[in-house]
């Protein structure tokens, strides 16, 4: 199961963080910093994973390289998820909006001119992981 591959590498790669596993719903589950930005959860769905991310958007993790095994597919998937939380827990990521109206997540450091800034409202809320919100 490629949520046991993921669980894992989250062991490995942040052994102090606190999380559950739903075996049951395929879901793994690490409780977010406060209740604004909302939990991560990571949903298996056979060949790719679903990532939650809080209160504000979600992505699909996936790897289409049919000339990988499986195992490598696996590997890479859980891989690039971990990389994703990484940049996550250490603030590199801004999250902004929500699932009712519209939200997302981007890498400040990529969206230094105006052309690559995310799409999104001037009025929006706007957090990284550690809880602070961002103007």
């Amino acid at each position: 199961m490629l949520l046991k591959i993921v669980e894992n590498e989250i062991k490995n790669e942040f052994p102090s963080l606190v999380f559950s596993l739903n075996e049951k719903e395929h879901v793994l589950i690490i409780e977010g910093p406060n209740q604004e930005i909302g939990n991560i959860e990571i949903e298996d769905d056979l060949d790719e994973l679903i990532i939650v991310v809080g209160n504000f958007t979600h992505w699909h993790a996936s790897c289409y390289n049919e000339t990988l095994s499986k195992e490598e597919k696996e590997k890479q998937i859980a891989s690039e998820v971990t990389e994703f939380l990484n940049d996550l827990f250490t603030d590199k990521i801004v999250m902004w909006g929500s699932h009712k109206g519209g939200g997302g997540f981007y890498y400040p450091e990529f969206n230094e001119n105006e052309q690559d800034a995310p799409l999104e409202p001037n009025e929006v809320n706007k957090y990284v992981w550690s809880g602070k919100k961002i103007s």
